[in-house]
């Protein structure tokens, strides 16, 4: 469209190089770091908002990836991505946890502050990346949410032969991504394999589930870490299941990433992915419940038709049909030549 875009961030990781590898041709952009206040995170996200104002006051267009409008001037014309509203994650039930989390939000006093944010400017136009993410929004905002626009997902994988009984799960090692349960499901499932593969960014829980699989003298599970892209698309593709363990995850880009690879998911009843995986028969509410389903599904003489009818549904999750609906989104927000 002819936009050379400026991204406002307090700091970055990226670079030009970095994104010209990852999409194969050079994208024109301008990195534009302020100042960084040293605040716990909760209220770096909206000192962030306040202190941008001054920045981006006379852009045609701002486009707002915070997950809240808190603090940003309502004068300003925005679309706002939102992944899941930040007011939602706050105000989920008071805990003296929560009210001494020095490091993110001491005495709930950001949580405070959203109990009275309730409307966006109307000229804020708000984008949710699920339905599950609209309801929630529309939960917590008086505001109503103007549209659904999934995240885009690569999903062209190199088709190779199944593994019948190969088990895959996708997320970085984390307690909410849920690999020790998954490890402790495996000791009901020891005819299968299972490779949990994800960055190593807590090391103090990827240890905790090292050790659980020594603990349960487990053969069939194996931890990759900080897989490169290779790795993971072969094992991705050689695995027949794709386990997603994420209580209300927001969306789910890495369940469509098993699917598109050919695998059958089994997911938590719960969030965006139920929208990702509309077969009931897919999901479950614990643990305990994945290996007679896994089994069940070995059995099945619908494995076929499951994994040919949802490979079809998240076509509408692929990169090229976000960029058509974002770029309407833009051309209904820039102001007209």
């Amino acid at each position: 469209m002819g936009i050379v875009p400026d991204f406002y961030c307090y700091r970055h990781r990226l670079n030009l190089a970095d994104i010209e590898a990852h999409y194969g041709a050079p994208i024109k952009l301008n990195f534009k770091p302020i100042k960084e206040p040293k605040l716990p995170f909760e209220w770096n996200i909206t000192r962030f908002n306040s202190d941008v104002n001054k920045h981006i006051r006379g852009y045609d267009l701002i486009i707002n990836s915070n997950n809240t409008s808190l603090g940003l001037d309502p004068s300003l014309n925005c679309i706002s991505y939102v992944h899941y509203p930040r007011k939602a994650r706050l105000m989920g039930g008071i805990s003296l946890a929560k009210l001494l989390d020095i490091g993110r939000d001491p005495m709930q006093l950001n949580a405070i502050r959203y109990r009275w944010h309730r409307t966006v400017a109307p000229q804020d136009l708000q984008i949710a990346n699920s339905a599950f993410t609209a309801a929630r929004f529309e939960e917590y905002y008086d505001t109503a949410v103007s549209g659904i626009l999934y995240p885009p997902v690569d999903i062209h994988f190199k088709e190779r032969e199944k593994v019948g009984r190969r088990i895959v799960s996708l997320g970085r090692f984390s307690p909410n991504k849920r690999q020790l349960e998954q490890i402790e499901m495996m000791a009901n499932l020891r005819e299968y394999a299972l490779y949990l593969i994800g960055f190593k960014n807590d090391a103090e829980y990827f240890n905790r589930c090292e050790k659980a699989i020594k603990e349960l003298k487990l053969t069939n599970v194996h931890l990759v870490a900080d897989a490169a892209e290779e790795e993971r698309n072969t094992l991705l593709t050689s695995a027949a299941f794709f386990i997603h363990s994420l209580r209300e995850e927001p969306f789910g880009i890495t369940t469509v990433q098993g699917i598109g690879a050919g695998c059958i998911p089994i997911v938590h009843n719960s969030g965006g992915q139920k929208e990702v995986v509309p077969f009931e028969e897919l999901r479950y509410e614990n643990e305990a419940a994945i290996p007679d389903l896994v089994r069940a599904l070995e059995k099945s003489d619908r494995v076929d038709e499951l994994r040919t009818t949802l490979q079809k549904h998240i076509a509408a999750y692929d990169s090229s049909s976000f960029r058509d609906q974002f770029s309407a989104l833009l051309e209904q927000k820039l102001p007209k030549a």
